[in-house]
């Protein structure tokens, strides 16, 4: 078996965990003439029971044949039987040149920011913050990429998991900067500036491609009421976006060997944007990554507590618990104990978790929840991005403003992903 190692880089200090995995052999993918997903099962017959996907763009690894069936492991681990008829072979040695892919959970301060990249795309899930706002050239997340990859002149997927201010507050500044070729939202309108900036750099971004959960095509109106936004009083206005598409469970292919299902969409007015999350699953070479957004389970509550039905987490459980399997896991609500129940991470099964928060509360709460970090510590390594929030506010090595009184930018997490060598984990404060 091969041997999957995850490197902490911490200043000095140098931490491995070690998985097992297995070695590069020959591969199973969905036939040219599949255009959604082939269907795994329990055994080499039609009737048998579904244990999980095989999606274009993915691939799995070759077990064995048997007649017209061929038997396969999946990147979750799951093994299962996939017929001939619509899967072809790979073999090992001529399978392509092996890919490098980048996350990045930028310490964005109290929120959400991920940076997302192959060697042929870019991506960003998310981008905003409660406490560190500043917006242009001193933006948090834009400061991060102009740092990282300065050469960037365009981002080819842009995901906004739900309009609250500490995941889309950020983005509008984006399209400044870049182009922008795909984006990916809900549609679920919340009356905040941030959400209607984001909206209207949309609107204003040439070429751009916007998809979300409410419609397959055509105009779009997004109603806003009267405000002051950054200074400037705005009139009650709508915003008219032209829709390329509707968003559907079909895995959308990022670049070569990486691909995005979006597992949870729902544009409808629910009581809190949180319930729109969207839920993206990335498969990056043999390596799957879960993008939770701030997707709940209920109440607050202990997390051995059961996902209610009619939450983000039930609904996945219920629908496709098969599809959720993953390595890495971005921790849902910040570490809150409204997510990250018993159950769904059992599905997950994830061994490395990311978690992004920071010192302001939400309600009373400052999060992560103990319980979440205890429950995800017995199952692997948490990384988290509020880790040194107080030292931060004076840091003068930080990526972006220097010694601003703000929190981000000092537990910036970096993962380096490949089939064949140790994926990397390690903090960067912008000095190390």
């Amino acid at each position: 078996m091969r041997i999957f190692q995850i490197c902490l880089l911490e200043f000095t200090l140098l931490l491995c965990l070690v998985f097992p995995g297995r070695l590069r052999a020959d591969v199973v993918v969905p036939g040219t003439d599949v255009t959604t997903r082939v269907v795994v099962r329990q055994s080499a017959s039609a009737q048998s029971a579904r244990v999980g996907n095989l999606a274009t763009g993915e691939k799995a690894e070759l077990e064995g044949s048997v007649p017209n069936w061929h038997k396969v492991r999946l990147a979750s681990g799951v093994s299962g039987f996939v017929p001939k008829r619509w899967t072809r072979v790979i073999a090992g040695s001529t399978a392509g040149p092996e890919a490098t892919f980048h996350i990045d959970l930028v310490d964005v301060g109290t929120g959400l920011g991920i940076l997302v990249r192959g060697p042929d795309f870019t991506m960003v899930y998310d981008a905003g913050s409660n406490d560190d706002t500043a917006r242009g050239p001193d933006n948090r997340m834009l400061a991060y990429l102009k740092a990282v990859v300065p050469e960037l002149t365009t981002i080819d997927q842009v995901v906004l998991s739900h309009p609250h201010r500490d995941h889309v507050e950020l983005l509008p500044d984006l399209f400044a900067a870049y182009q922008i070729r795909e984006v990916w939202d809900s549609g679920r309108v919340n009356d905040i500036c941030g959400y209607r900036a984001f909206l209207t750099a949309v609107r204003d971004e040439p070429g751009v491609r916007y998809h979300n959960a409410l419609q397959d095509f055509g105009t779009q109106g997004f109603s806003f009421g009267a405000a002051t936004c950054y200074g400037k009083a705005l009139p009650a206005s709508v915003v008219n976006i032209n829709v390329t598409s509707r968003i559907t469970e079909t895995p959308i292919p990022l670049g070569q060997n990486a691909s995005m299902t979006i597992l949870h969409a729902d544009g409808a007015p629910l009581p809190s944007p949180n319930d729109n999350s969207l839920v993206v699953r990335l498969n990056l070479g043999n390596t799957r990554v879960l993008l939770m957004g701030d997707s709940q389970a209920g109440e607050r509550q202990d997390p051995s507590t059961k996902p209610l039905p009619d939450s983000i987490e039930g609904k996945l459980l219920a629908c496709c618990a098969a599809d959720l399997a993953a390595q890495i896991m971005v921790v849902g609500h910040h570490g809150s104990i409204t997510s990250s129940r018993t159950a769904f991470l059992d599905a997950v099964s994830a061994s490395v978790f990311l978690v992004s928060s920071g010192p302001v509360k939400y309600g009373k709460v400052t999060l992560p929840d103990q319980q979440v970090i205890s429950q995800l510590t017995s199952r692997g390594k948490v990384f988290r991005t509020d880790t040194d929030d107080q030292a931060c506010l004076t840091s003068a090595t930080k990526i972006g403003p220097k010694a601003d009184g703000q929190p981000g930018g000092c537990n910036n997490i970096r993962l380096v992903i490949t089939d064949s060598a140790p994926p990397q984990v390690s903090v960067w404060n912008g000095s190390n």
